[in-house]
């Protein structure tokens, strides 16, 4: 049976855990990841990874503000891409699922 996110949204807001800590230790592990992906030339990309936790915890971003970051996650006509926040989620899953079951313990 499919859940869709509005489901699941609803059926955390029903749960006796902090669904707002939860989510920020889910994005904090998807920014540790990204940051190990992240390619260096000066360090400031790397640095400027933040998350953010919105909706009371049932929304998490990953991101960053610097100007060049999409361009260098999505590459250009002159250069490649490297998505380095979409692979350090991807990297994250096995730590994300871990905590999300020992959250439903």
């Amino acid at each position: 049976m499919a859940t869709t996110p509005e489901q699941l949204g609803k059926a955390m807001q029903d749960t006796p855990f902090d669904v707002e800590a939860l989510m920020s230790a889910v994005t904090l592990a998807a920014q540790a990841a990204s940051q190990k992906r992240s390619p260096v030339k000066t360090g400031t990309l790397r640095r400027s990874l933040t998350t953010r936790v919105e909706a009371k915890g049932l929304r998490g971003f990953v991101g960053t503000n610097i100007r060049y970051a999409p361009f260098v996650h999505n590459g250009t006509k002159f250069m490649q891409s490297r998505p380095f926040i979409a692979e350090g989620i991807a990297d994250a899953r096995p730590t994300i699922a871990k905590l999300l079951a020992e959250a439903g313990n």
